[in-house]
């Protein structure tokens, strides 16, 4: 089993297209549109609300009934809260069963699905980079499925429970993002074709985030209305390059101890990778492309020009494991954009951010007025709130966004061979 508590402190971290939200117009301009407004309100709604980084959970979490399950800090959401049977994690509240779906390609994907009496909208929510995929989102999804929500948290392929049941390694293998938006938009599908779903929201933490922009990206099918992420990486291959030792470095004397450390505990069989030009070569072979190709098709930040539908990205400055010059390559993709929105705060640490109280205010705000008939849920935390917070507009930070240009020109060089051009601008 993994103590995360040894890993973390060792890491660096690791066209003309209309829909009834949003038209592109020639060259990729955005053409306002009447949920222009809407999208503004509920940016505004949340910027207004206060934001405590001092932080301290108390109490019970309601999301849990019965189970007496106590608020905790979100960095044990992907540390020790996300090991099952440690005390820190709680048990899928009842109205939790557990499904399985395919992805595109046919790979099976677990998840755990809440369906409540009559019609909803629904949200999908997608797990980061944590080696027990979906038990580090179980929070969130509670919250959501207790405001009234129908909710779908679904691993990504090859993680610990597909890889138990014999559904990952040695097929169906991770990709840090190409395979698994894919996986993301599967999950997306299944949601809606469930009975009383109305709409579908998307919120994705950490890789998550990053395989929510791309998944949105690819919605041909206008599978989901609104999309918000937390701390995902804008492009994967400068992402892994930023844990680069030493910094700069130019092959073969380059060298990732941070995102090494995450891989031996996250892709499986444990152990078995040590490195990210591993598991992108092994995953080439097996899906008939190149390890070059793979990081081609990761790159959040050019992706989100495709997407139709309100999206709002946050990042943290003091962010440990998520580079947080991410935040201005996102910014830099959305320009004209009038519905999509980046926002760095000052401290927030990575993906869960410190207040509780406010991340689950604002995920519960964004998607209540976007989300259609999302008047149908509430907005409630199930945490406690403490004093003393300020208006998260005071958090923000003021960075200078760069040109499209200048964003391309910020990307890394190949990880596995830094004399190739990068990735994320082919």
């Amino acid at each position: 089993m993994v103590e995360w508590r040894k890993v973390l402190p060792r890491m660096a971290l690791a066209i003309g297209l209309c829909s009834v939200l949003v038209c592109v117009g020639p060259g990729g301009s955005a053409v306002a549109t009447s949920d222009d407004a809407a999208f503004s309100r509920a940016v505004r709604a949340i910027l207004a609300l206060p934001y405590q980084p001092a932080y301290v959970p108390a109490g019970l979490d309601s999301a849990f009934p019965g189970q007496n399950v106590a608020n905790d800090y979100p960095v044990e959401d992907y540390t020790s809260g996300s090991i099952p049977g440690n005390p820190d994690h709680p048990s899928w509240p009842a109205v939790f069963k557990q499904v399985t779906f395919p992805s595109q390609d046919g790979t099976t994907l677990i998840g755990e699905l809440a369906l409540l009496p009559g019609h909803h909208p629904a949200v999908l929510v997608v797990h980061g980079f944590d080696t027990h995929g979906i038990e580090s989102v179980i929070r969130w999804a509670a919250m959501l499925a207790v405001n009234g929500y129908d909710v779908l948290a679904a691993d990504q392929r090859d993680f610990y429970w597909e890889y138990n049941a014999g559904y990952g390694y040695p097929n169906n293998l991770q990709t840090l993002g190409w395979k698994e938006s894919q996986d993301v938009l599967a999950g997306g599908q299944f949601l809606a074709a469930q009975p009383g779903v109305t709409s579908v929201g998307v919120v994705g933490f950490s890789e998550g985030a990053q395989n929510t922009v791309l998944a949105l990206s690819q919605d041909r099918s206008h599978i989901f209305s609104a999309g918000i992420t937390f701390s995902g990486p804008a492009d994967q291959d400068t992402q892994i390059y930023s844990t680069a030792q030493p910094p700069n470095c130019q092959s073969p004397n380059c060298t990732y101890p941070a995102t090494d450390a995450l891989i031996a505990v996250v892709v499986p069989p444990y152990g078995h990778y040590n490195d990210p030009c591993t598991v992108l070569s092994d995953a080439g072979a097996y899906y008939g492309v190149t390890p070059y190709s793979i990081l081609t098709h990761e790159t959040a930040m050019h992706a989100q020009t495709a997407v139709a539908v309100p999206l709002l990205n946050f990042y943290s400055a003091d962010d440990s494991l998520v580079s947080p010059v991410n935040a201005q390559l996102m910014s830099a993709y959305e320009q004209g954009n009038p519905l999509q929105r980046t926002i760095e705060i000052q401290h927030g640490e990575h993906a869960y951010f410190y207040d509780r109280w406010w991340q689950q205010v604002a995920i519960l705000t964004y998607f209540h007025r976007l989300l259609p008939t999302g008047h149908r849920a509430q907005v409630a935390a199930t945490v406690n709130q403490m004093a003393g917070g300020m208006p998260l507009s005071s958090q923000i930070v003021n960075f200078q966004v760069p040109t499209r240009p200048q964003a391309d020109s910020m990307l890394a060089p190949y990880i596995c061979d830094t004399s190739q051009p990068p990735p994320g601008n082919q």
